[in-house]
C-alpha cells in the first residue's frame, strides 16, 4: 500500500510490502517528484512490479526460488511443451543440485566456469551449451526483465571445444545399410507378431528418407500420397519421460515440408499398410492403428520411441554393426546422398534444416571430401 507526502517542494511515496522470501514486512520509497500525481504514478509502477514479479531485490533471491517461478509462470506459458520439459529436467537435474543454495548475488564467474570445465568431462559439448544457454537466459531476464540483479554475473563463459569430432555423426555406410536393412527384414525370434513388417517399412522410410523418429512416428496415411510418391510432414510425436505423448509442430519452421519418395520405398509403403489389416486379422489383440497412424503399437497407439530405440539396437548388435541410435538413419541418408553428389541445398531442405550452414556444419567430414572432389577435377580440366 503506498503513501504520500511533501517534503519541502517535492512529493515522495512509500510502499509497505511483504517479503515473500523472508515473510517480514519490507518498505520502498522514493522521493523527488514535483507532483504529487508524479509521485503517484511512479508508485504504482513500482507497485505493480513487485506484485507481478515477486522477487527478492538486488540479487538476495535463492536461485532455486528464483528458478521455480522462473520456470512456471514465466517459461511454461511462452513455450513448447517439449522445450519446457528440456529446461524444467536441466534445472532440476544440473543448475539446482550444484546452485540451488545460491543467492544470485554469489554467482561468480570464476566458480560458474569451473562448474562449465567440469559439465564437460561428463557431457558432450551440445549438453553443456544447451545447460549453460537455460542459465544465462534466466540471469539475463533476471537483469533486463525483472531489474533484481545488476548485470548477468556468467557471461563471456567458454565452453570447452568437442577435442575430437572424428566421431561427431554416426551412420552406417551403403554394405552396413544394407546388411542393417536385411536384417531387420527377419522378426526377433521372441517377437509376439511374426508377419509384421511395421519396423523393416519404418527403419527403411527413415533411411531412405532422413525424417526425425517424432516424424516418422507422427505420420498418418493421408501424409502419404502413393500417386505423387511423395510424403507431407507437419508435424512431429513428443514422447517426454513419464508422461503422455503428443503432436507437436514440427522443430522447426524448415521442417515443415514434402519430401519425394523413391519407387522401392513406395512399393514397400504400399506393402506395409496391406501388412497391417493382416496382422490385425492375424491376431486377436493386435488393434487397428488409430487416427489412421502408420507406425503403432498393438493396443492401435503410436509406437513408444523407447521400444524403437531398442529394437533397434538389437538389430544392430544381431547384424553385427556399430550399436547406434536410430538418428543414425537420418546421419546416414544425409551422407549418402551427398556423396553421390546431391547439392548440399537440396540435401538441407529434404532433411528440414534451419539452413544450408546447419547441414554443411553437421556434416563437414563429408563436404570437405566434395570440395576436395571438385578442387581436384578443377585442376585435371584446367592441365588439358
Amino acid at each position: 500500500m503506498a503513501s504520500f507526502r511533501k517534503r519541502g517542494q517535492n512529493w515522495e511515496y512509500r510502499i509497505v510490502f511483504i517479503d515473500r522470501q523472508t515473510g517480514k514486512q519490507k518498505e520502498k520509497s522514493k522521493g523527488g517528484f514535483r507532483t504529487k500525481k508524479e509521485a503517484q504514478l511512479a508508485a504504482a509502477e513500482e507497485e505493480a512490479r513487485i506484485n507481478y514479479f515477486g522477487f527478492a531485490e538486488n540479487g538476495n533471491e535463492r536461485v532455486d526460488h528464483f528458478f521455480a517461478d522462473w520456470l512456471e509462470i514465466y517459461k511454461k506459458p511462452n513455450v513448447k511443451p517439449i522445450t519446457y520439459s528440456v529446461q524444467e529436467r536441466n534445472v532440476r537435474l544440473n543448475i539446482l543440485p550444484r546452485w540451488g543454495h545460491y543467492r544470485l548475488k554469489d554467482l561468480t564467474r570464476n566458480e560458474y566456469q569451473k562448474w562449465i570445465n567440469e559439465l564437460r568431462g561428463r557431457y558432450s559439448e551440445g549438453t553443456v551449451r544447451r545447460i549453460h544457454s537455460i542459465f544465462s537466459t534466466a540471469m539475463n531476464d533476471a537483469v533486463h526483465e525483472f531489474q533484481i540483479m545488476r548485470e548477468n554475473p556468467i557471461q563471456k563463459i567458454k565452453i570447452p571445444k568437442q577435442v575430437d569430432k572424428s566421431n561427431k555423426v554416426a551412420y552406417f555406410t551403403r554394405e552396413q545399410l544394407e546388411r542393417f536393412l536385411e536384417s531387420v527384414k527377419t522378426p526377433m525370434k521372441n517377437a509376439k507378431y511374426q508377419h509384421s513388417i511395421q519396423y523393416y517399412a519404418l527403419f527403411t522410410l527413415l533411411a531412405r528418407t532422413g525424417l526425425r523418429i517424432g516424424e516418422a512416428l507422427a505420420l498418418t496415411w493421408e501424409d502419404l500420397d502413393f500417386d505423387t510418391k511423395s510424403l507431407t510432414v507437419n508435424k512431429t510425436l513428443v514422447y517426454p519421460l513419464n508422461s503422455q505423448p503428443y503432436l507437436s509442430t514440427p522443430k522447426s519452421k524448415n521442417s515443415e515440408r514434402t519430401i519425394k519418395l523413391d519407387d522401392s520405398t513406395i512399393k514397400l509403403m504400399r506393402r506395409h499398410r496391406i501388412n497391417q489389416i493382416e496382422v490385425c486379422l492375424m491376431y486377436k489383440n493386435y488393434k487397428p492403428a488409430k487416427d489412421n497412424i502408420v507406425f503403432h503399437q498393438h493396443d492401435g497407439r503410436w509406437l513408444r520411441t523407447n521400444v524403437v530405440r531398442e529394437y533397434f539396437k538389437e538389430v544392430c548388435k544381431r547384424a553385427d554393426l556399430p550399436v547406434l541410435s536410430p538418428h543414425a538413419l537420418r546421419h546416414t541418408h544425409a551422407v549418402h546422398l551427398l556423396e553421390a553428389g546431391a547439392n548440399i541445398k537440396y540435401v538441407s531442405e529434404r532433411l528440414g534444416h534451419a539452413s544450408v550452414k546447419v547441414t554443411a556444419d553437421t556434416y563437414l567430414h563429408v563436404t570437405k571430401k566434395i570440395e576436395d572432389d571438385a578442387l581436384a577435377l578443377y585442376e585435371r580440366y584446367v592441365q588439358n
